[in-house]
């Protein structure tokens, strides 16, 4: 496979996320909704926020339910404001500025119930964790 943490603008994206964890942190609470099989994530991101995504392992519906925010995956780089819907790709580390006070939800297709079991089979911290799970080896 592919080393997915070398490919386009990824390594700036990582850079920036490591310069970011050195800083003060500040975490927003998220909100999560869960049934039959959809699991849903709501996120509210203040004005003035940078942030980084975590991997996602396979695809999910993002919407932008309010506001405007500043977005790049490595590839490309766009300015979205609600109401905004896409089709997130797996694979893909993102970087985000809230240009306002921004609300971000995705949907998700999953069986399990405890949001722990939820995260580990949804995303991934880093990209070695997702093509290991990709592979359906074991962290």
């Amino acid at each position: 496979m592919n080393n997915l943490a070398e490919q386009g603008n990824t390594p700036a994206i990582l850079a920036i996320e490591a310069m970011m964890k050195a800083l003060p942190q500040e975490h927003t609470d998220a909100e999560h909704y869960k049934i039959n099989g959809v699991y849903v994530r709501s996120l509210f991101i203040p004005k003035g926020y940078l942030l980084t995504g975590k991997i996602h392992n396979h695809e999910s519906i993002g919407i932008l339910a309010q506001g405007t925010l500043r977005i790049t995956n490595g590839d490309t780089a766009m300015v979205v404001s609600a109401p905004y819907v896409c089709v997130d790709k797996p694979g893909i580390k993102r970087l985000g500025y809230a240009e306002t006070d921004c609300t971000f939800i995705t949907v998700h297709r999953t069986d399990a119930v405890e949001i722990d079991e939820i995260e580990d089979e949804l995303v991934s911290d880093t990209f070695e964790e997702f093509e290991q799970k990709r592979l359906g080896r074991p962290v």
